[in-house]
């Protein structure tokens, strides 16, 4: 089990340093893999608070900190009330709905801009919308980028601002399900401590990888391993609720 999940982690992060998205929702299928509901949203964000920590040493000088700020104002409280939610919710149904979200993801085709009117100032409001939805859905990364893309910035700002923003988010999220959900995670320090280690190694290898592969060829890889991993929470998710 630990070395698959060294590898499928290792594989999530890489993704994320060649992409800038998708990643977190390959590590959380694996976690599911292996692990409840519950404890695998949880995990996921230790996981991707290291990966986007890693990102962020990176492009420190690229970040656009008025967007984190005003992203990170509501953030909190909204994550607060999505862990309250989170206890009321039959976690099979959270699995195969997490399935979904990841199948949509993956063949709904994303809107390549937002074409409403959105200022810097509707962060505010994302942030608090996405501090909710996560603790319910654990990724949405990928559903926020038609907004982050009406910044009109470059490529290297545009990973590196989301980086911080989704770093916060995913420490709110921590901080919720240890406060709200109560969930103790020290009885599995071990694993965690392997996916930090190969969520690190994921990120420094994005580099030399990104040389040597097409775009076409990740396209397809990523579409397969997140199709199986999505069908599986669906699948399991359903299955649970109906015994």
């Amino acid at each position: 089990m630990l070395i698959l999940l060294f590898i499928v982690t290792t594989l999530g992060s890489l993704l994320s340093g060649l992409t800038g998205m998708a990643g977190g929702a390959v590590i959380l299928g694996g976690l599911m893999i292996f692990f409840p509901t519950a404890e695998s949203l949880a995990m996921h964000g230790v996981v991707q608070s290291v990966s986007n920590g890693t990102r962020i040493i990176f492009w420190w000088k690229s970040i656009h900190w008025d967007v984190v700020w005003r992203y990170s104002l509501l953030l909190l409280p909204g994550a607060f009330v999505g862990g309250l939610l989170f206890n009321y919710l039959n976690l099979h149904l959270v699995e195969a709905a997490l399935g979904a979200l990841i199948l949509t993801v993956v063949w709904v085709p994303m809107p390549k801009r937002f074409d409403g009117t959105f200022t810097k100032n509707g962060f505010i409001w994302l942030g608090l919308l996405s501090g909710f939805f996560s603790m319910l859905a654990g990724v949405v990364g990928p559903l926020l980028n038609p907004f982050f893309d009406k910044l009109q910035i470059k490529r290297e700002q545009m990973v590196s601002t989301k980086s911080a923003c989704q770093l916060i988010l995913h420490l709110a999220r921590i901080g919720s399900y240890a406060g709200v959900v109560g969930l103790d995670l020290e009885k599995y320090g071990v694993e965690m401590l392997l996916m930090i280690v190969a969520a690190i190694i994921g990120i420094f290898l994005s580099r030399p990888v990104g040389k040597h592969i097409t775009d076409q060829q990740l396209d397809v890889a990523l579409k397969v391993l997140l199709t199986i991993m999505g069908c599986k929470n669906v699948v399991t998710g359903i299955s649970g609720y109906l015994v």
